[in-house]
Parts: C-alpha cells; sequence; structure tokens
C-alpha cells in the first residue's frame, strides 16, 4: 500500500509544474481576474476584532461570584510565592512584620557564599572545567556590576524551568499512556513552538497583569514544549525488555510508569531539561518586556536607549549564564549514577556551611554582602566608542554591502513575491503540498493561505515569507560548504563544532546587539541577525549527513576508480540528501523563530504587527499575525519533513 501511494504521488509533481506554468503564462498575459491577483477587500473578515470581543468577555465572564480572571490570578499567587522566596534568598532578602507591628530584615545571601557553593557543586558536577567556568561567569557579574539582575535571572529561570520541567514530564507522560491524547498535544506543541512569543503576551498580561508572574507564565509556554516532546520519545525508546521486567514485578500501571519507565529513560528527560534551560534563558528579554527584570531587562532598555556597550555586557552575561546551565545539564545528563553516599552528604555538609556562613555574616555585618565597588568597572562607554570608530572607519565597504544586498537580492525577491497573483501562490504550494504528502496536507496547506487571505495578512505575510526564505537560502549557501569540509576533515570539524555550538547557546535577542551596532535598522540587518542564527543547523546537519555516509560506499566508489571529487559529488552527498533536507527544514524554523526578533531592527512583516499589537495591547491583532507566522512555519516544516522522509525510503534508508 505504502509503495503504491509512493508511485501514485510523484505523478502529481507534473501537475504542480504543469499549473505553475499556466498561472505565469496566464499572468504575463494579463488574463488573470483581478480578484486572482489582489485577494478582494470585501471577502476580508475581521478576525482580530471578533477575538478583542471574545476576550473582553472573558475577561468579564464567571460562574457565581468566582470570575474567570480570578483563576490565573490564583495561580499566579501560588507562583508568587516561590519566585519571591528565591527572589529573597539571592537578591532581594525578606522584610517580615512582626507582632506589635515591629519589622525585621532578613539578608540575602552574599555575593561570596553564593559563588562558593555554586563552584563546589559544578567541581561535584563537571569536575575542574566546569568550576572554573562558573567561578569566572560570577566575577564576570560582579567585575562588571551585574550581579543583582544576573540573580534575578537566575531566578525567573529556575523557577520557570522546575515549572515548565514537571509540566512536560506530566504531559509527556500521559502522551506515552494515551497515543490519541499524543496526536492532539502534537499539534498544540506544534504551534506552541512557532507562536511568536508577543503573539500571546497581551492576553498574559490581560489575565495574569504587569510583572514577575506574567513573565514566568510565558516563559514556560514558550519552553515546556520539548520537555513534553523528549519525554514522550524517550519513554517509546525504552527496550521491551524494561517494560518486561515492570509486568513481571506486579506494578500497576501507575507504578510501571512513574517507578520503572520514568527512571529508565532518564538521560532522554536530562536532555529535555537542557532544552527547556536554553529556551527560558532566550525567553528572558522578551519576558522583560512584561516586568522580568533582570539582565533581559538591560539588554532592552540598552537597545532602546542605543547604549550598546551596556546592551552588550549584559547580553554577554545572559550567554554566559546559558553556557553554565548548558554545561552542567549536559553533564549532569551523561554522569553515571554512583554508589554511596559519602562524597555527596559531604558535599552537602560544606556547601549547607558555607550558605549557612555567609546567611549569619551578611545579617551581622551588612558591608559583606556587596562587592566592593572599588573593584568594579563598565566597558559600555569603550564598547560605545569603539562602535563609534568602526562605524566611521567602516562606513564605506558596509554601506556597498548593504546596498549591493538590498539593490540585488532583497528588493528584487520582495518585490517578485509581491507580485505575484495570490491564488497561483496558494493553488501551486496546495498541489506541492498533494504531491508530497497527500490530501491532509494539501488541505493544511490551502486552510493556512485562505486564512491568513481571510484576516487580511497576505502582503504582510508575504513580506514575512520573502525574509524568511532569502534568510533561510543565505544560511543554506554559507553553511553547506563548511559543513562539507567538517564532515571530510575531523580536525576542521572539531572547531566547527565549538562555534556553532556557541552560536546556539546565545540568546536570540543577543544577535540583534551587534547587528545594530555595525549595520543599524532595516531589513539588512534583519537578514544578517537570521543567518547568524540560522547557520548552525545548516552546518550541522551537512556535516553529520556527510560524515555517516557508510564506509563500505566510500570504499566501493574508490574502488570503481572515482575520484575524491566524483565520489563527493555522485555518491557522498547523494546518500546525504536526507539529511540535508533535514537541515534545511531546521535552518527555515531557526528562521522563522528568529523573525519575530528583527521586528526590533524595523521590519515590516507580520512579526512587526505582532509587536505592535504588544505595545497597543490588542490581543486580536497579535493572536491572527502570530497564528499567520506559525501557520506558515508548520506547512513548510511539514513539506520539507515529508519530502526528507520520502527520499529517505526511496533511498533505502529506512
Amino acid at each position: 500500500m505504502e509503495a503504491a501511494t509512493l508511485r501514485r504521488r510523484p505523478a502529481l509533481l507534473p501537475v504542480a509544474g504543469g499549473a505553475a506554468l499556466a498561472v505565469l503564462a496566464l499572468a504575463f498575459a494579463g488574463r488573470l481576474p483581478d480578484w486572482a491577483w489582489q485577494f478582494p477587500s470585501a471577502w476580508e473578515i475581521d478576525l482580530a476584532a471578533a477575538l478583542n470581543r471574545f476576550f473582553k468577555w472573558l475577561t468579564r465572564a464567571g460562574v457565581g461570584p468566582l470570575a474567570v480572571k480570578d483563576i490565573p490570578r490564583a495561580l499566579g499567587a501560588a507562583i508568587e510565592a516561590p519566585l519571591d522566596l528565591v527572589r529573597g534568598l539571592l537578591v532581594e532578602g525578606f522584610r517580615l512584620r512582626l507582632p506589635g507591628g515591629a519589622r525585621a530584615e532578613i539578608a540575602a545571601l552574599p555575593w561570596w557564599a553564593l559563588t562558593g557553593a555554586w563552584t563546589l557543586l559544578a567541581h561535584r558536577i563537571s569536575g575542574r572545567g566546569g568550576a572554573l567556568l562558573v567561578l569566572g561567569s560570577c566575577l564576570y557579574f560582579l567585575v562588571l556590576g551585574l550581579w543583582e539582575p544576573a540573580m534575578l535571572t537566575l531566578a525567573s529561570v529556575a523557577l520557570s524551568v522546575a515549572v515548565g520541567a514537571g509540566a512536560g514530564l506530566l504531559l509527556g507522560a500521559w502522551a506515552y499512556r494515551w497515543p490519541r491524547l499524543d496526536a492532539w498535544l502534537t499539534i498544540l506543541y506544534d504551534i506552541m513552538q512557532t507562536l511568536p512569543v508577543f503573539s500571546y503576551l497581551v492576553p498574559i498580561l490581560l489575565f495574569f497583569g504587569f510583572g514577575p508572574v506574567a513573565a514566568l507564565t510565558a516563559t514556560v509556554i514558550y519552553a515546556m514544549p520539548p520537555m513534553a516532546r523528549n519525554t514522550t520519545l524517550a519513554l517509546r525508546r525504552l527496550p521491551q525488555s524494561v517494560r518486561d521486567l515492570a509486568t513481571v514485578t506486579g506494578c500497576t500501571p501507575g507504578q510501571r510508569q512513574w517507578l520503572v519507565l520514568l527512571p529508565a529513560a532518564r538521560h532522554g528527560l536530562l536532555a529535555g531539561l537542557n532544552q527547556v534551560i536554553m529556551l527560558s534563558l532566550s525567553a528572558v528579554i522578551i519576558a522583560s518586556i512584561i516586568g522580568a527584570g533582570g539582565l533581559g531587562n538591560d539588554v532592552l532598555q540598552g537597545l532602546k536607549s542605543m547604549r550598546l556597550g551596556r546592551a552588550f555586557e549584559a547580553g554577554l552575561g545572559i550567554t554566559l549564564l546559558a553556557i553554565v546551565l548548558d554545561r552542567l545539564s549536559r553533564a549532569l545528563a551523561l554522569r553515571r549514577p554512583t554508589h554511596g553516599a559519602g562524597t555527596g552528604r559531604k558535599l552537602l555538609w560544606a556547601v549547607s556551611g558555607l550558605l549557612v556562613l555567609g546567611q549569619i555574616t551578611a545579617q551581622i555585618l551588612p558591608p559583606s554582602r556587596d562587592f566592593p565597588e572599588a573593584l568594579t568597572l563598565s566597558t559600555g562607554r569603550l564598547l560605545d566608542d569603539l562602535v563609534t570608530w568602526a562605524n566611521v572607519a567602516m562606513q564605506g565597504p558596509i554601506e556597498a554591502l548593504r546596498d549591493m544586498t538590498v539593490r540585488h537580492l532583497l528588493r528584487p525577491v520582495k518585490e517578485g513575491l509581491l507580485a505575484l497573483p495570490w491564488l497561483g501562490v496558494a493553488g501551486i504550494l496546495t498541489l506541492a503540498a498533494a504531491a508530497v504528502q497527500g490530501p491532509r496536507l494539501a488541505l493544511g496547506c490551502a486552510a493556512t493561505f485562505g486564512f491568513i487571505a481571510l484576516a487580511g495578512d497576505w502582503n504582510r505575510a508575504m513580506v514575512s515569507l520573502y525574509l524568511v526564505l532569502v534568510s533561510t537560502l543565505v544560511a543554506v549557501v554559507l553553511g553547506f560548504p563548511v559543513g562539507l569540509i567538517a564532515g571530510l576533515r575531523p580536525s576542521v570539524d572539531r572547531a566547527v563544532t565549538l562555534v556553532i555550538d556557541t552560536l546556539q547557546t546565545l540568546p536570540t535577542f543577543v544577535y540583534l546587539i551587534p547587528v545594530v551596532m555595525l549595520f543599524g535598522l532595516g531589513d539588512f540587518p534583519a537578514l544578517v541577525a537570521i543567518v547568524l542564527y540560522a547557520l548552525p543547523p545548516a552546518i550541522r546537519y551537512t556535516k553529520d549527513g556527510i560524515a555517516r555516509v557508510p564506509r563500505s560506499l566510500v570504499e566501493a566508489a574508490d574502488m570503481a576508480g572515482c575520484s575524491p571529487r566524483q565520489r563527493l559529488v555522485f555518491v557522498q552527498i547523494p546518500h546525504a540528501l536526507p539529511e540535508l533536507m533535514l537541515g534545511l527544514n531546521q535552518t527555515l524554523l531557526m528562521a522563522f523563530g528568529m523573525l519575530v526578533i528583527t521586528s526590533l531592527v524595523g521590519t515590516r512583516g507580520l512579526e512587526q504587527e505582532a509587536l505592535v499589537a504588544v505595545s497597543k495591547a490588542k490581543v486580536g491583532e497579535g493572536l491572527i499575525s502570530g497564528l499567520g507566522i506559525s501557520l506558515l512555519s508548520i506547512v513548510a516544516d511539514r513539506l520539507i519533513g515529508h519530502g526528507a522522509r520520502r527520499l529517505r525510503r526511496r533511498l533505502g534508508q529506512g
């Protein structure tokens, strides 16, 4: 049946190509009706206004004395208590009201106690290298006067990781037990991971208000799906013998899941936890828009006031936090369990003793709480001066590169895409979806473009799509040769892997800082930022695909008398094509993920509409524009993903 399906679907490819040629011919001949060129405004539906009315009603709705908005406010109060506890321990301290009206203050833990405790824990988890990394990061925050915002960021990230990982673990475990639930949750995860954060900031503000709780809620929604996906995947990958063991020992379904299967899937769960940590850090600057504070707020204020030096310092601080947490969580995931608790108890006693000593000292000697001001410095003004000098010294080459790219690449693609008839674009891509996967994907593709057109967002969607397509093309053109060389030469692979691992730990906003410094605002700096962000998967999948070509195929090509170039072109690259397509897929998704952030540098597509919706508190406009971006990225993912799977089957790779 599958083989027959594969034979039938390629027959649709000539149909799609013929339809494309027919539409182009009619377009050039001027035979297309007006409604096929431009979607008639009379057909548009004001979906945003309907959503605005719905949310306005929802905020006032209730059952008896209980209003709907009281439920999230109660959840927010439950979240606020542990958040205040962590923030009090790390930064703010506690102010207690005693009987009789007296007040008492309990100081936060001092910097030296926290630095020592974290260094000891890092040494236990990741050895000397991890300890030096933690110590160096703490000194960076202290010397540059970023200790307090760094601790506020760490407090928010710690709680959002705990909530997101816990919720993801539960959802992933339920999805494993009930496959029908998993099918619906997969769609929900796709929307959550592709829907721009800006789009759901406004409804979160409506229900949770402005402040750290709203920011934490947005971060959890953004970072939780990978944990749920990894939990389900890790449970499915367990060997049958583990399940048989749980059955033989007489476990109930609940005991089987929580006492046997989940502990056995520990490494997969820790990999999901690592992704939650990284995504939570990526969201800290976005969360600062609605009151998160911390390093993200420093970056955001620096970008707004063009104090790019200070923004760079705070952005580098976020990167250091990301690298530290990534390194420690990876080490924890790969660490083998040890028997015997002697060393662990000694470490626990040492860390506890250091923290207790620090708390007592901070309470008795208040000056010991703060890092000496004489030892602090700031490179912000120096960096601002350096950027000014670089802009003056390199103004000619920078302007030439920007003008050439805009004139010969960005503007022609943008104008060409906007000039195409909407019906032709939607119809051809729908036919392509039918050829690749069948009626289901074709229906989803048609529904996506129909939704965008009916919402009146067609032109904005094409502007967003043009920037993503051009950025993906540039990232692939740059990443493909680098990945080829790295896949063929292990010595180059080590250096390339180090660079792309570093790039993937950088939060999205950090890419904007050097881009704005050098190129200002507009589509060109947005292109540069998206390419830098989307480049790592283009390189990684290429080098992995080339490196995984079976040795037997390489030897057969050599025995057939192929030159190294012939072997690469006719054997290695064709065999690695499915992996290269997956790399293209991930590069495209990364480009969509960075697209919304580039709205801060002046892009004019759906992403700008989502940003404006936040500033004007327009729930409907934000959700509709964000859903348009989400649906475009999902359709692109499905098209390329199904194409890669079909190609893999045709090549006999499973």
